[in-house]
C-alpha cells in the first residue's frame, strides 16, 4: 500500500485493506472501529495477556474486529498498514521488520485525521499544550458547543470522528511521537507552544525530538495559520522560512501579528485590527500560564468570539486536573499536585509559581532530562526534596550540593515525610519532573494516588 499526502485518497484505500493496530489501548480501540466502520479488516494487537486487557471481546468481535494477546505475531507482518500506538518506539523488532519490507507505519491521529470534515487546531510543544488545549476549548466550546477537544486529552480523535458527526472545528493536543509518522496530516491551524529538550529516553538528541515536533508543519501552506512563541529562540530560528501565516505571542516582543502580555490585559493584533482581553481575579498560577492564555485568546480572537466572553472564560478558568492542583490545605500546609510536570522545564514553572517555603517530592522515570537547570529556582524556593523512582540517583547526584535531600522507596512514604517536615505556611508540591512509569500505570495514576495519600493524611 502507497500513502499519499491526500487524506481523501488515503481514506479510499481502507476499504478492503487488511490493518495490524498495535496497542489496545483506548486510542488503539477507538481508531480498530473506526477502521472496521470504514471496510477494513482489522487486527488489533497488544503484548498483554488477555487477563490484563479488560477488553468488551464479544462487543470488538461483533464489530469485526479480530484480537491477539500476549505479543504481537508475524500476522501483522502480512497486513497492508500498521497503525502503532505513541508509546511504541520504530525502533521494537516487529516495525523494523516492517519497514524493510515497506509496510506502511502510522498513528491513530493520522488515520482519524482522513476521516475528519472539520478544521483542525493541532497545539504541540514541549509544555504547556494540555492547559492550552483544555483552555481553548473551553471558550471556544461556549459559543459553539459543537467543537470538539481530543487527542492527548480526553477522548481519542478517532472516536470522534466515529460515527460520521460533524463538529464546528476539532482542537487537539498533539505530542512528538504521534507527529513521527504522519503522512498527509493537516491543521488548519497549528500552535508550538515551545521546544525544551524533553524524552530523550527516546530521542538520540534535542535536534531528532525537536525535528518530530516540527513535523506539524509538514502539510501546511500559506492558507493555514501557525501560533508560536516569539520568546522560544531556537523556535524563532526554526521558523524562518515555515510557510503558514505566522501569529507569534509574548511576554515581551510586540510582534507586528499575534499576541503580547500587558500588565493585566492580552493585546492581540489581526489583519490591522486590535483585540484587547482583560485579565481579573487569575485563578491559574504561574508565569508560564500566561503563554497558555495568548494563545487561547488567539483562537478564540480568530473564531470570532467577543473579547469580554474571552475574558471571563479566562479568567475563570481553573486548570486541569495534575498541573498545579490545590490538593488540600491541613494545618496551614499547602498539597499541590503536579503530575503532569514530567520535564525538568514542567518542574521549574512549578516552582516559579510559588514565592518559596517548598518541600518537594520529585523523581521517576529518567527521561534524560538536565537536572542542573533547575538548580537556581530549588536554591531560591525548596527547603527540601524527597527523591523518588529510577531518576533519584541522578537527581541526588545532581542537586546534593544544592538543597537538603531525602530518599524514599515508595510515593507514600514520600508524603508522609514531607508532611513530618512541613511547617504551617509551607507547600508540599509533587512535580516530579520525570515520566511515571518506572513506579505507576501514567501520570494520572501517580497525581490521583498522591491525592488520596493526601487526603488521607491526619
Amino acid at each position: 500500500m502507497k500513502l499519499s499526502s491526500d487524506a481523501l485518497q488515503n481514506r479510499t484505500l481502507m476499504k478492503g485493506a487488511k490493518i495490524a493496530v498495535l496497542g489496545a489501548a483506548r486510542s488503539g480501540i477507538a481508531v480498530s472501529r473506526l477502521l472496521a466502520q470504514a471496510g477494513s479488516t482489522v487486527l488489533l494487537s497488544d503484548i498483554k495477556s488477555a487477563a490484563d486487557l479488560h477488553l468488551d471481546w464479544q462487543k470488538l468481535e461483533n464489530e469485526g474486529i479480530e484480537i491477539e494477546a500476549g505479543g504481537h505475531s508475524r500476522r501483522i507482518l502480512d497486513c497492508d498498514l500498521i497503525c502503532i500506538s505513541p508509546g511504541l518506539p520504530l525502533t521494537i523488532p516487529v516495525l523494523r521488520e516492517a519497514t524493510e519490507q515497506n509496510i506502511p507505519i502510522v498513528g491513530e491521529i493520522e488515520i482519524s485525521s482522513w476521516f475528519c470534515r472539520d478544521p483542525i487546531y493541532a497545539i504541540t510543544g514541549s509544555n504547556g499544550k494540555t492547559t492550552t488545549t483544555a483552555l481553548s476549548g473551553e471558550i471556544i466550546s461556549k459559543c459553539d458547543s459543537s467543537t470538539a477537544v481530543a487527542g492527548n486529552i480526553g477522548l481519542p480523535f478517532a472516536e470522534i470522528v466515529f460515527g460520521k458527526a460533524r463538529h464546528g472545528r476539532v482542537i487537539l493536543e498533539i505530542s512528538s511521537f504521534q507527529l513521527e509518522t504522519i503522512v498527509s496530516f493537516h491543521p488548519r491551524i497549528a500552535v508550538i507552544m515551545n521546544l525544551t529538550a524533553n524524552h530523550l529516553d527516546r530521542y538520540p538528541d534535542f535536534e531528532s525530538y525537536a525535528r518530530a515536533k516540527l513535523n506539524i508543519l509538514k502539510n501546511m501552506t500559506g492558507q493555514d495559520i501557525l501560533i508560536y512563541n516569539l520568546d522560544d529562540t531556537y523556535l524563532r530560528q526554526k521558523l524562518g522560512d515555515a510557510l503558514p501565516r505566522q501569529l507569534g505571542f509574548s511576554l515581551s516582543k510586540h510582534s507586528q501579528e499575534g499576541a503580547y502580555w500587558t500588565n493585566d490585559k492580552i493585546m492581540i493584533h489581526l489583519e490591522g485590527k486590535e483585540y484587547c482581553i482583560y485579565i481579573k481575579n487569575l485563578l491559574l498560577r504561574g508565569p508560564h500560564n500566561r503563554y497558555n492564555m495568548m494563545v487561547a485568546a488567539i483562537l478564540a480572537t480568530l473564531d470570532g468570539i467577543p473579547e469580554k466572553i474571552i475574558s471571563r472564560q479566562i479568567s475563570g478558568f481553573r486548570g486541569i486536573e495534575h498541573r498545579l492542583e490545590l490538593v488540600r490545605k491541613f494545618k496551614e500546609i499547602s498539597f499541590f499536585n503536579d503530575s503532569k510536570a514530567t520535564t525538568v522545564d514542567s518542574l521549574i514553572y512549578g516552582l516559579r509559581s510559588f514565592d518559596g517555603n517548598i518541600i518537594l517530592i520529585a523523581g521517576g522515570k529518567d527521561k534524560g532530562g538536565d537536572f542542573a537547570e533547575a538548580n537556581t529556582w530549588l536554591e531560591s524556593r525548596v527547603k527540601t526534596a524527597i527523591l523518588i523512582g529510577q531518576a533519584a540517583d541522578r537527581m541526588e547526584e545532581t542537586w546534593k550540593n544544592i538543597i537538603p535531600l531525602k530518599r524514599s522507596k515508595t510515593l507514600k512514604n514520600a508524603v508522609e515525610i514531607a508532611y513530618s517536615l512541613a511547617q504551617p505556611g509551607d507547600t508540599v508540591l509533587l512535580s516530579p519532573a520525570c515520566s511515571s512509569f518506572d513506579m505507576f500505570q501514567d501520570y494520572e495514576d501517580r497525581g490521583r494516588q498522591f491525592k488520596k495519600l493526601v487526603t488521607e493524611l491526619k
